[in-house]
């Protein structure tokens, strides 16, 4: 399935107020709340050098991209599943970068900080963030071909608005430590 998406992007944090207009494939495998993930993630991160699926040369791949001017990896973005060797290897390999994982629920990023601890050698280079329990999947439901949204961030909180209809949710943000 294919998504088109008139994006708006209010975030108070960063005086931020940015349009773009993406396009996302729900790739073989992939679920639509997979797809609302990558499209949190864009607006959590809004920038315009920010790429959904990027190509990349590189065994792993992420889901969203910023490249720093010598090619490297700026902010590396996952949503939803991601291993915990994934994040050891491109999180040592890319050293001077910044990683982002997006998952849908809070528990979610607790058990994999909790399975981090030890093994992900730079773990300080993540930071996990997740939504309320049901907000991706209310989200999804939402998604049909063609979508205007905005999203409006402010401090803990997170507004997504899709068709005149709005969904609120807790921004659950945890900066790993080693």
């Amino acid at each position: 399935m294919r998504l088109t998406v008139d994006l708006s992007v209010n975030d108070f944090d960063r005086d931020l107020f940015a349009e773009r207009k993406l396009v996302f494939e729900q790739r073989e495998g992939e679920g639509l709340v997979h797809v609302v993930l990558k499209l949190l993630a864009f607006a959590l991160y809004f920038d315009p050098r920010l790429v959904v699926e990027p190509s990349f040369e590189d065994e792993y791949k992420p889901d969203l991209l910023i490249r720093a001017d010598d090619y490297r990896p700026e902010l590396w973005v996952e949503c939803g599943q991601v291993t915990v060797r994934k994040l050891d290897k491109i999180t040592f390999r890319y050293y001077t970068s910044r990683f982002a994982v997006v998952k849908q629920q809070r528990r979610e990023i607790d058990d994999l900080l909790e399975r981090c601890q030890g093994e992900v050698r730079r773990l300080d280079s993540l930071e996990l963030v997740a939504f309320d329990p049901n907000f991706c999947l209310r989200l999804a439901d939402m998604l049909s071909g063609r979508n205007d949204v905005v999203v409006v961030i402010a401090g803990t909180s997170i507004q997504v608005v899709i068709g005149g209809v709005t969904e609120t949710s807790t921004l659950h943000r945890i900066h790993a430590r080693a």
